[in-house]
């Protein structure tokens, strides 16, 4: 069973054997030069040694890596409604010490105190329009209401008028006419006696012959004067019975038609106002609330104004992707901006316990999952520890020549007292493999 020692065992025990190495080269010179052929100690195989030194060194990998939190509060900037831009006018140096609750930094509220007034005069300006969209809805509603109540009063009258015209007024004519013809044949027939009666008298020679024929003729002429005039009225009651009574029968009862239509139409029509109406009043009201939610947007957006630290520790400028290898921390100061959604501020713990590295994958056959590591500050050398090492399954980088993936020590006691953003010597020691 084969035996694997630590990196730093293997750094202990190399000095040992080339110490080691130097006394038996001594001695096997003596044994050589001064001792029995027969007791001469054999030679080493050619290239033995060497490859010895390359086993171990595949065993192992070393590199450079960046000391990263491990466990932090990010703070970003995450306006709901603002979309211009945030700039410091103070800002906590990069390092400082904070508590929970501290003021990390101020922004300039000047441009988002702005959007704020015109935001609140564009809400009070739609409560106005809202209430105006309501009130008209009502006087409208209240007015179509009368229209329609005097409508169809005014239908009912006209049915009302139409039914008495066929059940009264017709009627009314007929007995007219029936009245009118008696009157003609009474006419006819006081006629007809006054001249056979007149007749009678001057057979009679009551009177001389010259006044008989006056009267004779006048009478005749009256008589037949009535009988021209009882035709004529005959002929105009035939007319209007034939074309004058039906075409206001037809009048009336299309007029009557059309007023029913028309109260039909106006139902509808009120109904169809109504519906718009009630859209009308929705709409204003979604785009009333949709400005009274802009609005708490935007007062809330005000707070991001002051940053508070989330946690006590230690202030990073910069988020946790810029404590990597080749990444430059930003450094935050009066005037500077700052970018939106995304990590601008870190709230670390006071000891690093993390370090970052970046691995190609031509050293993935010695840098795994579940690596030991051996690391060691390159700014305070006293301080070592040991932790696991973690490769991101997708390469950040690939090129035609080699990939780039990144990989995260998880330190099992913390670096005391190095500071984040500086360099560690890593001695990455290949995982077991079974067989």
């Amino acid at each position: 069973m084969r035996t694997t020692l630590s990196p730093w065992t293997w750094l202990v025990m190399l000095p040992l054997a080339a110490c080691a190495s130097t006394g038996a080269q001594d001695s096997g010179a003596k044994d050589v030069a001064g001792g029995p052929a027969g007791n001469a100690t054999p030679a080493s195989a050619p290239g033995q040694g060497a490859a010895n030194g390359e086993t171990q060194a595949t065993k192992t990998l070393e590199k450079v890596g960046i000391v990263a939190p491990a466990n932090y509060a990010a703070i970003a900037l995450w306006p709901e409604q603002y979309a211009g831009g945030f700039s410091v006018l103070e800002v906590s140096p990069h390092g400082a010490t904070v508590a929970e609750g501290d003021v990390i930094a101020k922004l300039d509220p000047r441009a988002l105190d702005d959007e704020l007034h015109r935001m609140e005069l564009e809400l009070r300006s739609a409560e106005i329009r809202h209430e105006g969209v309501v009130e008209r809805n009502k006087l409208d509603a209240s007015a179509a209401a009368l229209t329609l109540e005097q409508s169809k009063a005014s239908l009912e009258r006209a049915r009302r008028s139409f039914e008495g015209y066929k059940k009264f007024e017709l009627e009314f004519d007929k007995r007219q006419e029936d009245l009118a013809k008696r009157y003609e044949q009474a006419r006819v027939d006081d006629a007809t006696d006054e001249l056979d009666q007149l007749e009678k008298m001057y057979k009679a020679d009551a009177l001389v012959d010259a006044t008989e024929d006056i009267v004779i003729k006048r009478s005749r002429r009256d008589l037949e004067t009535t009988k021209l005039g009882n035709e004529l009225t005959v002929d105009r009651r035939k007319y209007r019975e034939d074309f004058e009574k039906k075409m206001t029968f037809a009048q009336r009862e299309e007029a009557l038609k059309s007023q029913e239509e028309s109260f039909a139409r106006l139902v509808k029509q009120q109904e169809l106002d109504a519906k718009s109406r009630a859209d009308a009043e929705l709409r204003s009201a979604d785009g009333l609330r949709e400005q009274r939610e802009k609005f708490a947007k935007l007062t809330r957006d005000r707070k991001l104004c002051e940053l508070k630290a989330p946690r006590s520790g230690v202030l990073l400028h910069g988020g946790s992707k810029d404590f990597r290898p080749g990444r430059n921390p930003p450094r935050y100061e009066r005037a500077n901006s700052l970018a939106t959604k995304t990590e601008v501020f870190l709230i670390a713990e006071p000891e690093a316990g993390a370090v970052n590295v970046d691995v190609t994958d031509a050293e993935l056959d010695r840098a795994r999952n579940g690596a030991r590591v051996a690391v060691q500050s390159l700014v305070v050398p006293t301080e070592k520890t040991q932790g696991t090492l973690t490769v991101e399954t997708y390469p950040k980088s690939a090129n035609p020549n080699e990939a780039t993936y990144e990989a995260r020590i998880t330190l099992d006691a913390p670096l005391s007292g190095v500071v984040y953003g500086t360099r560690a010597k890593l001695v990455i020691e290949s995982p077991k493999v079974d067989g």
